[in-house]
């Protein structure tokens, strides 16, 4: 009775299954990576536009109410630093 080879893995194939089960364990883990960073990247991007929202509803409003004395005034005095005449500003040199 003839004794049956077992098969044997030559060198390449060795090599390719290596690479094959290298691949399918380590491209699973790099993609879990990129999946987290873009979530971080979208919660980053959804505060932006909540703060957006926030200056464009203030925008609007300043937009609804017009140009007013009062407007123009917090503006100079904000902005530009002006003050009204007589009034003392008083500077709070520990803010900074």
């Amino acid at each position: 009775m003839k004794k049956r080879k077992k098969p044997t893995f030559s060198i390449a194939m060795k090599i390719v299954l290596a690479v094959v089960v290298a691949f399918t364990i380590f491209k699973p883990i790099s993609l879990q990576i990129q999946i987290r960073d873009l979530q971080q990247q979208s919660e980053a991007l959804d505060e932006a536009i909540a703060q957006k929202k926030v200056v464009n509803e203030d925008l609007k409003e300043s937009l609804e109410e017009g140009v007013t004395d009062e407007s123009i005034a917090k503006i100079a005095r904000d902005v530009l630093g002006y003050a009204s005449p007589g009034e003392r500003v008083f500077i709070d040199s520990s803010e900074q």
